[in-house]
Parts: structure tokens; C-alpha cells; sequence
């Protein structure tokens, strides 16, 4: 049988349309960045804090080190009740034979190598993120930061380069290597420690301040949930980020699907400790659980940043970062904000002679592939799915039949 799905193009979506006063491939659910550079300030630096270490060794081994972070898992977790002693005896095994996860110790040449081969990946990542923050509220501008898991400053740079304005009065760094914050203050001044450093009121700490009196704005952990040693912790450290959070706490992993585990672990928590003050403002356009999770094939829900790499010590000059994220925002969900509620393109569109093959998450919380055509959903529809790409929101309302089984529904089982 062939199941009748309709669409309807938000209203003033397609007035706008109408007027012309932008292109399909413009719509307001676009992302606005495609390639990002790095920022300008980064390829005079790096040979700065480089200093006398082998530049050529530097390049090899921040290659390795990017490989091993990617194929990493986290600790395992511990069952406690009497029933699990054989579990956790397997568990000890592999452990010990097959993956043993330890906490990643950073030193002066380690940092080094991070910079390298890790920060232009996150900070493209993060650059993403908060473009897409901006453009959904341009009247956000945050007024203080906080960064758990600080690293060399990939983050704070990419939130220094959306809002740089100087509105920021604040900025709060916490990372448990000594070395990684010298890192960090050392680019912030451009290489050179008696040189003015770019932004101001800023701070370096090691340990995550247990009190949650003061709060920020803006609150960030990337790429760092993987180093805490067990689900307690991680559950812990996501709850006190939370309390320390005033708008929208963000949280990025790689895009593998033990990356995504660790996304969906912090989102579930978050919106079930907390589900009157608590929504997720993306990707998902709905606060329910993720339909990726009943997916037999257990496919990760991740999304992509292409970047220019960083010329004068990488052989290509263009890279992606693929990524897993939540942004969650520290209010309900608005009823009224349509453009909220739109679908989210969670693959990348298929474009075929005549049609194009949309695979979305809707606000139901269900995964649904639809065929776009001309003739069926009306050109500027058609246009608006042709245009847009992996990431993108479709300002469209899905109207499913009541009465039927949806032929394009794809949840649980949603293939490549």
C-alpha cells in the first residue's frame, strides 16, 4: 500500500520564499557555516609554543594519538548486586586481556600533540554547534563561560570567534593537566607569555569546584566524558555542570557509538532529574528517548564538520569531524516556537533525478524517511529538501495518517 504522508512548509517559510528574500538553499534550518577555517591567530602561534621539539615527530605522533582516542571505550561498569559476580568477573577479564581503560595523562609534549592532531576537529565541532545556537537565538549573548575539560582551548576559541564582542566578562577553564593549562594560557597570549592575552578575566583551574553558587551562561564539556573513571563519576560531574549551568550546557563526544552512549547517558539523566527546567534545544527536536537507541544495528546519531586543516603542519588540507552532541537549555520547551519542533536531517540527503530522500528525527521521537518530489510536496518543499544537507532542520510540519500504519516510518530499524 502506499501511505499518504503529507508536508507543510512553514508559513512564513514559504511567504519569504515567495518574496524571494532568500533561496531554498538558505532556508532558516540551514546551518550556516559549511568549510570552517581555523582561527587566523592559530598558524603564527603553533610554531611558538612548539619551540625546539621535532616538528616532524610532533606530526606523527599527534596522528597516533588522534587514532587511539577515536578507538577508545570507557570503563567499564560495575554491577554491585550479588547476582552479577560472574559479570564482573568477565568484565575484570577483558579488562585485563582485551581493553584496559585508563585515564589519559597529559605532559608538555602529550599537550603538544593534542594541539595538533585534535584541536582543529573539536574546535570545527564547537563551531558548529554555537553557529547554529546564535542564528536559533540571536538574542543570546553570553556573559560568562564554563569549560570542564578545557584542553588546549579548542572550545574557547570557537566561542570567542561566535561571540566576539567582548560581552563575555567571564571565562572559567577546568582541566586536570597542569601542562594542558599552561597550553592554553601560552596560545591565548599568541605564543608569548608577556604578551597581552586575548581575552580578559580569565581563569585555569585542575578540579571542578564542588560549589554551584556561581553560574554561567554558557556551559561546555567536550570531549571528556570518556576520561572519567566510572558512570557514578560521569553522572556526578554532568549533575554539578548542570546546577553550574544559567542557559545552555553543551556536551560533545566523537561520533562513534561509544561516543554516543556517553551523549544519550548525560541527555537521559538530565532530562529525567530535572524535566520542568530541562530541554534539548539539539539536535533533537523532541525531549523524548532517542529512537536510535531500539535501532537493531545500534548506529550511532552523529553529524559532521568540515574543516581547512591546519596548513603548515597537515598534508590535507581539508578534514571532517564527525561528532555526537546535546545541547540542552535550561528552560521548558516552548509550545509556540515552531521552528523548534522541525525535523531533523539525521543522514545525508539523497539526491536523485527528480526526488530526494530525506531520513529524519521528528518531534514525535520516531525516524522517518521521506521521498520528496516536485509534483507530490510542491517546489519550494522539494527545493528547501534538495538544498539542505546532513545536520540541517527542514522548516516543515509532517502530518502522518491516524488511521494507518506509516510505510516510512523507520523506527526501530533505520538503515544507511
Amino acid at each position: 500500500f502506499a501511505t499518504k504522508v503529507s508536508v507543510e512548509l512553514e508559513q512564513n517559510v514559504a511567504k519569504a520564499l515567495e518574496k524571494v528574500e532568500y533561496k531554498p538553499r538558505k532556508h532558516p534550518g540551514v546551518v550556516k557555516v559549511k568549510t570552517i577555517p581555523m582561527p587566523e591567530f592559530l598558524e603564527e602561534t603553533i610554531p611558538k609554543v612548539i619551540g625546539d621539539y621535532p616538528l616532524g615527530a610532533i606530526c606523527r605522533d599527534a596522528e597516533a594519538l588522534d587514532r587511539y582516542l577515536w578507538s577508545r571505550h570507557p570503563p567499564p561498569t560495575e554491577r554491585h548486586d550479588a547476582n552479577n559476580k560472574l559479570y564482573n568477573k568477565v568484565q575484570a577479564r577483558l579488562k585485563k586481556e582485551v581493553y584496559a581503560w585508563k585515564n589519559m595523562q597529559y605532559d608538555t609534549y602529550t599537550s603538544l600533540q593534542y594541539l595538533l592532531g585534535r584541536s582543529p576537529g573539536e574546535y570545527a565541532a564547537m563551531y558548529r554547534i554555537l553557529t547554529e545556537i546564535r542564528d536559533r537565538d540571536p538574542s543570546f549573548t553570553p556573559r560568562s563561560y564554563f569549560d570542564f575539560g578545557s584542553g588546549v582551548g579548542s572550545a574557547l576559541w570557537a566561542t570567542i570567534g561566535i561571540w566576539p564582542k567582548g560581552g563575555i566578562f567571564e571565562y572559567f577553564m577546568v582541566d586536570a593537566s597542569a601542562e594542558m593549562n599552561d597550553l592554553a594560557e601560552q596560545i591565548l597570549r599568541r605564543g608569548n607569555h608577556d604578551k597581552e592575552p586575548m581575552i580578559r578575566n580569565f581563569f585555569f583551574r585542575q578540579f571542578l569546584p564542588a560549589s554551584t553558587t556561581n553560574t554561567y551562561d554558557l556551559v561546555v564539556c567536550a570531549y571528556t566524558l570518556f576520561e572519567l573513571p566510572s558512570k557514578d563519576a560521569r553522572l556526578k560531574t554532568i549533575k554539578t555542570l548542570w546546577a553550574k549551568c544559567e542557559n545552555y550546557l553543551i556536551l560533545v563526544e566523537r561520533g562513534t557509538r561509544v561516543g554516543f552512549h556517553l551523549i544519550t547517558e548525560a541527555r537521559n539523566f538530565l532530562l529525567k532529574i530535572d524535566p520542568e527546567n530541562c530541554h534539548v534545544h539539539s539536535p533533537c527536536p523532541h525531549d523524548a528517548t532517542c529512537p536510535r537507541l531500539a535501532d537493531p544495528d545500534k548506529t550511532p546519531c552523529n553529524f559532521e564538520a568540515k574543516y581547512e586543516n591546519l596548513q603548515a603542519f597537515h598534508k590535507d588540507r581539508y578534514k571532517t569531524e564527525t561528532f555526537s552532541y546535546v545541547v540542552l537549555q535550561k528552560k521548558p520547551r516552548d509550545p509556540c516556537r515552531t521552528e523548534n519542533s522541525w525535523p531533523r536531517i539525521v543522514r545525508p540527503v539523497l539526491v536523485r533525478s527528480k526526488h530526494s530522500i530525506c531520513r529524519m528525527c521528528t518531534k514525535e521521537g520516531r525516524l522517518q524517511e521521506i521521498i520528496f518530489t516536485a509534483a507530490k510536496h510542491g517546489k519550494q518543499v522539494y527545493q528547501c529538501a534538495r538544498k539542505s544537507n546532513l545536520g540541517d532542520r527542514l522548516p516543515i510540519s509532517i502530518i502522518n495518517p491516524e488511521s494507518e500504519e506509516v510505510e516510512n516510518d523507520l523506527s526501530p530499524h533505520f538503515e544507511e
